[in-house]
């Protein structure tokens, strides 16, 4: 897109490494908020997830998905955008609003939305497209959005659900509907929430503990340079990884952590093991054996490019593997990542998985085979 620069290194969005860095510790940070992390994992993994979850329990979670992920999205955006950008989607009821008020504010809020679709293709979300309401004389035109090709459709629901809530400061809630081809209609409206879930989820904090991972980064934008083997498709805001054909996109750990919270107080403590389940089936039909047939340093590496932690230890035998994770992203979905593709390199459909998650950030999982 002509409004996304490109590292004249390594091709790599600008904006990705001016706001992103790998650390050494196996850690992806914000730049700008460095207790804030990311990581850069396969998004085609997300709604098979949560499918997978419904399928198991035989209960829906779609409404506490999307209100979950809402809620954390609304008080992101209520924190980083200045007051004048807010003020553009506010007043347009006001009697005295002129037209030539209208029609500036109006400008100002497509120009704020456009910013927020470039950063969304950047990081692998989707391409969205500018509503026809903004050709209408429809009052509210950004409640209405088309989606094409979302890295994860109760994702993208959900964030622009709390994006819409952010700059009217309303409650409000979203139907969606396919239209075919992957790509979506979406309509906010102001309304009570369906669900309400319990107080918002406090993740852990702890100090990340120091590593020895070591990249080589791009002399000009900083970031690894294996990152620039990933396609950008900035057009379609897709990253598709070359060597598995899986799509990719960057996001806040926190938000799995905090659905998978909610999904425990709304539907008890089973959860976990349910989500590591639904884990595990994924990674054995969708990911290639051979990255954990490589070894443990291959393991290593793919742990911490995605910003997941520091793989510090790893012991196997012929019955068992068991490793710990420090400076732990995802720890649930590192649970079932691992025991998947311990029962691929093992050629067993059966095993056994134990795990601890430790308040300085650790992840212990032993997966023994049967």
């Amino acid at each position: 897109m002509d409004n996304i620069s490109l590292c004249a290194k390594c091709g790599v969005p600008a904006l990705v490494g001016a706001e992103l860095a790998w650390e050494s510790n196996g850690a992806i940070i914000s730049r700008t908020s460095p207790r804030n992390r990311w990581v850069f994992y396969e998004s085609e993994n997300l709604d098979p997830l949560f499918q997978g979850i419904e399928e198991l329990i035989g209960v829906p979670i779609q409404n506490i998905v999307i209100e979950s992920r809402r809620r954390e999205s609304r008080r992101y955006m209520e924190r980083i955008f200045p007051a004048e950008a807010k003020e553009a989607f506010r007043g347009y009821d006001d009697p005295g609003i002129t037209a030539e008020e209208k029609i500036a504010k109006l400008a100002t809020a497509r120009d704020v939305l456009k910013n927020i679709y470039d950063v969304g293709r950047a990081f692998g979300y989707a391409n969205i497209a500018v509503s026809p309401a903004w050709k209408t004389d429809e009052t509210h035109p950004w409640r209405f959005g088309i989606v094409h090709g979302p890295y994860s459709v109760l994702f993208q629901v959900a964030e622009s659900l709390g994006t819409c809530e952010a700059f009217e400061s309303i409650d409000m809630w979203v139907r969606y509907e396919g239209r075919g081809g992957d790509t979506y209609e979406i309509e906010f409206f102001p309304s009570d929430h369906p669900i309400g879930l319990a107080e918002r989820f406090k993740g852990k904090r702890y100090d990340l503990k120091p590593g020895d991972i070591v990249y080589d980064h791009c002399p000009q934008c900083g970031v690894p340079t294996e990152i620039s083997r990933y396609k950008w498709d900035l057009e379609n805001g897709k990253i598709t990884d070359p060597e598995t054909g899986r799509r990719m996109a960057i996001f806040g750990p926190h938000s799995l952590d905090s659905i998978f919270n909610d999904l425990t107080d709304e539907l008890g403590e089973d959860i976990t093991r349910t989500v590591v389940e639904a884990q595990r089936r994924y990674v054995k039909s969708a990911w290639s054996k051979d990255k954990w047939l490589r070894g443990e340093e291959d393991f290593r590496r793919l742990t911490a490019l995605r910003g997941m932690g520091n793989l510090a230890s790893f012991d196997a035998d012929r019955e068992h593997v068991a490793v710990r994770v420090e400076n732990t992203a995802l720890p649930i979905f590192q649970v079932g990542i691992v025991q998947g593709l311990v029962e691929m390199a093992y050629g067993t459909d059966s095993s056994t998985c134990a795990w601890e998650f430790h308040d300085d950030g650790d992840t212990l999982i032993t997966v023994r085979v049967r």
